[in-house]
């Protein structure tokens, strides 16, 4: 019961933190310390409750899950709320929740050998993601033009977009990242692929309208979506509690069928 409790007083934090990424791409601190807070009492009675076992799982996720989540924020893979949000949840997760609902124990594909309920979140996050540049592909190869072969990798994680729509995107609060960073070298526009992208401002617009006007920039830009982070782990959550780790189970059948095969 006290598993089914925490998780459903976890989930509206990350809701309402998906809500914030993908509003303003900011989600403040005080979130997190409040999420943490308010479920410690539950870990609390977990640790008087089970004793030197968890409390030995508690120190070993959190640190694990602070570890991880600082490399990928270092890498610039992460932000910096979804590695406060990853080390929080291996805080008040230290052991993988399990329920028994209507005669079907969860996660329905069974807990990882790990049992790091932190990690298989990430795992599950980066999974969904892969379906982003899949539909961005596809939205692509929609409105294909010969020019997108010049840069075909780009068809994966952006989009082309001419430059006088922005000012309206921009307007209306849309986030957008240009792919590409330009810079000036002897009268010359060079075009840099820019990595997680750069945030278009009124300050950045003006440059590239200053760009185009002197005939250094085409009209048109690539531009990438900049899908908050947020959203794929908390999907990931509600994923990880119901399913479990799909990529752990997938390899494991598939090193089954290659045993067997051999």
């Amino acid at each position: 019961m006290i598993e089914v409790l925490k998780l459903a007083a976890c989930l509206p934090f990350l809701l309402y933190s998906s809500y914030l990424d993908l509003k303003t791409r900011r989600v403040p601190d005080h979130v997190w310390k409040l999420m943490l807070f308010s479920l410690s009492g539950f870990v609390l009675y977990e640790t008087l409750d089970e004793g030197i076992f968890f409390l030995f799982r508690l120190v070993f996720s959190f640190f694990s899950s602070f570890f991880l989540a600082y490399l990928l924020f270092k890498i610039r893979i992460f932000g910096g709320a979804d590695a406060k949000a990853l080390i929080v949840i291996g805080t008040l997760f230290p052991v993988y929740p399990t329920l028994e609902f209507y005669g079907y124990d969860f996660p329905l594909l069974g807990v990882p050998p790990a049992g790091i309920f932190a990690f298989t979140i990430l795992e599950n996050a980066f999974l969904l993601t892969v379906a982003v540049p899949l539909g961005i592909l596809c939205y692509n190869l929609l409105h294909f033009t010969p020019d997108m072969l010049k840069k075909p990798f780009y068809m994966f994680f952006a989009y082309r977009i001419e430059i006088k729509d922005l000012r309206e995107l921009l307007e209306n609060g849309r986030h957008i990242r240009l792919a590409e960073r330009f810079e000036l070298n002897n009268g010359k526009l060079i075009h840099f692929f820019a990595g997680r992208g750069i945030n278009v401002n009124h300050n950045i617009l003006s440059r590239l309208e200053a760009h185009q006007e002197r005939g250094l920039l085409d009209s048109i830009v690539w531009v990438t979506p900049g899908l908050p982070f947020m959203i794929p782990i908390t999907a990931s959550f509600i994923l990880a509690v119901i399913l479990g780790d799909p990529i752990y189970y997938l390899m494991t059948k598939i090193l089954e069928w290659l045993y067997h095969l051999i």
